[in-house]
């Protein structure tokens, strides 16, 4: 488990985050590559802030506009991906399971929404 970096070190961790989520939305990284690479980004860095101290919470408190997007691609994408879902099973989509396409058309939304850091 990583314990909190630094401020510099979070940002860095963001805008490498970022840049993956951007870059699997526009193709350049297959979405295994991606939840790879990814590695569960939100939860491995505890960025919903179960394991911080009052000084963790502030910091989790400044970025937390940075970390919004990654909240929602872990929870409404990552936690709900089956990449080998069937079409033909309708009982994966009525358990709120997600196919491929179906993230990515997620993720991209997600990644819409980070275009404003970088403009």
């Amino acid at each position: 488990m990583i314990t909190y970096p630094s401020e510099p070190e979070l940002v860095l961790a963001l805008d490498h985050h970022d840049e993956l989520v951007r870059q699997c939305a526009a193709g350049a990284l297959s979405l295994g590559a991606f939840c790879a690479a990814y590695d569960n980004f939100y939860w491995a860095y505890a960025l919903d802030g179960h394991e911080s101290d009052a000084a963790g919470q502030a910091l989790l408190g400044r970025l937390a506009a940075r970390i919004a997007p990654h909240r929602a691609l872990a929870e409404t994408v990552l936690a709900n991906i089956h990449p080998e879902t069937p079409k033909t099973h309708a009982s994966y989509g009525k358990a709120g399971r997600l196919g491929t396409d179906e993230a990515m058309v997620r993720l991209k939304l997600i990644a819409a929404g980070l275009l404003s850091w970088r403009a």
